[in-house]
């Protein structure tokens, strides 16, 4: 039985590491994939080891390991340098024999011979011409060399959430538009619309599933930022206010998609105007803020007020996303 090993950042797992993987399951019994948690330097979207193994895992069910591993080298760049072959392959030890070492470059044959595998190269010809340095510098215009599960996920969806009337399709519209990327409208109104006005009870989760697979969608397309102002967490407030209870699915999928927002709250400082589909006059749009500013601190989700007007709103969204890519990255 052939053991075969693959090793990589994969930050982010593209088209070359793609072959390399296939070529190693095509000459292994058993094939092992170490992931490691390095952190190169620079302003990229947040790719934690968690998801790169992720990635392996999702479009390679067939490897028979995914292995996060510490990176003996996380804050130098010469982690490559045949130098540092040794100190791998001792970390490496607890994983036992491996019969065969795929890689992408003749450099690391020092580090095969040391646990004592055979080093196949793949790819040295370049088929694949990509690295995850260039792609890195600018994932949207090197998203061709990258699977759509990949570059999708890549996307972070930042949720405008609020009463009726407090600016949020307008601020996601303006958003998408100075950051030359998409938004995400609201299944929810085209619905309501379709039918002539209302939904049903059985209606939120549709609205919710739908809405989920739309964006999901969408991030195939959009840079950086998906803008959305809508969430199944919304759908389920809007459930709970016109029905006073909700589909437990409904509940579970609202749970589960609560980490995959940034989140901002928009004030209900703005005059509530009727578009013509809005039902929160008389003051129940203020007691449905509350409703949803409550269920935030409950839960304990980090979440920016936006106060004032649009570019006042406009700036906080901006400065608040640099400030987490700096703490993501750095």
């Amino acid at each position: 039985m052939t053991r075969g090993l693959v090793f990589g950042k994969f930050m982010p797992l593209h088209r070359g590491h793609q072959l390399l993987i296939e070529r190693a399951l095509e000459a292994s019994d058993t094939l092992t994939v170490a992931v490691y948690d390095s952190s190169p330097p620079g302003d990229y979207p947040a790719m934690p080891v968690e998801l790169r193994a992720r990635w392996i895992t999702d479009l390679y069910p067939d490897t028979d390991e995914v292995v996060p591993l510490s990176d003996p080298r996380r804050d130098a760049n010469d982690g490559a340098d045949p130098k540092h072959a040794e100190l791998y392959a001792k970390q490496l030890a607890f994983l036992g024999r491996f019969d065969r070492v795929f890689s992408g470059k003749p450099r690391y044959e020092r580090f095969a011979s040391l646990i004592g595998a055979e080093h196949v190269v793949v790819d040295e010809a370049r088929e694949v011409p990509i690295s995850g340095t260039v792609i890195r510098e600018d994932v949207y215009a090197s998203r061709g060399w990258l699977d759509p599960l990949v570059y999708a996920s890549l996307i972070r969806k930042v949720a405008f959430v609020g009463a009726e009337s407090t600016g949020k399709t307008t601020l996601a519209e303006e958003l998408a538009r100075r950051l030359h990327t998409i938004w995400a409208p609201e299944y929810g109104r085209e619905l309501w619309v379709e039918q002539g006005g209302g939904a049903s009870f059985a209606d939120y989760l549709k609205i919710a599933r739908t809405q989920l697979g739309r964006e999901e969608k969408l991030r195939r397309d959009a840079r950086r930022y998906l803008f959305c102002d809508t969430t199944p967490w919304t759908t389920l407030h809007w459930c709970l206010w016109m029905h006073g209870t909700a589909d437990p699915r409904l509940l579970e999928l609202a749970d589960r998609t609560m980490s995959d927002y940034t989140w901002f709250l928009c004030a209900d400082d703005f005059a509530w105007v009727q578009d013509g589909s809005r039902v929160m006059g008389n003051g129940h749009a203020r007691r449905f803020q509350r409703q949803q500013l409550v269920d935030l601190e409950a839960r304990g989700v980090p979440y920016v007020l936006l106060e004032g007007s649009l570019d006042d709103r406009v700036s906080a969204v901006l400065r608040e996303l640099r400030e987490r890519t700096v703490e993501t990255v750095g």
